[in-house]
């Protein structure tokens, strides 16, 4: 009976199987071989919170874009009424509470102030044009979120 046992485990071992039940009559068995599962080695183990980290730091410093929106419905204009000069100019950097123009509403000039600090990236709106609330003005480029 040994033998035939030996047998039936090659049987095992070479198709795969994991249970098997033999019956002949009034005698039954139940073989299950529990297979060895495969070792497996870890040669140079990154840790997932340095990982992390290194992914928001990652994001952090990201340049993300901030729009200057108007709040009032008029005419924008990049010039300061005391100098005649541009309040800014493209690639200029800017810091939160700059006025970088106004709108004049029924001939009273509206600052409009920066919300976020950066650098100008982009003008959407020429000088002397309308402009609908809302709407942006300029784009900035900042390191916060």
């Amino acid at each position: 009976m040994i033998e035939e046992i030996k047998k039936v485990y090659k049987i095992f071992d070479s198709e795969n199987i994991t249970e098997v039940e033999l019956r002949n009559n009034n005698t039954a068995i139940r073989m299950k071989i529990a297979k060895k599962i495969p070792e497996v080695k870890i040669i140079n183990p990154l840790p997932a919170v340095n990982q992390v980290e290194q992914k928001n730091t990652v994001k952090e410093s990201e340049p993300s874009i901030y729009e200057v929106k108007s709040k009032w419905i008029g005419y924008f204009t990049r010039l300061n009424p005391k100098t005649g000069e541009n309040y800014v100019k493209l690639r200029d950097v800017v810091k939160e509470g700059d006025i970088i123009g106004h709108v004049s509403v029924l001939g009273v000039l509206q600052d409009v102030k920066v919300e976020k600090g950066g650098k100008i990236k982009e003008i959407l709106v020429e000088e002397g044009l309308a402009v609908e609330y809302g709407q942006p003005l300029m784009r900035i480029e900042t390191n916060s979120k």
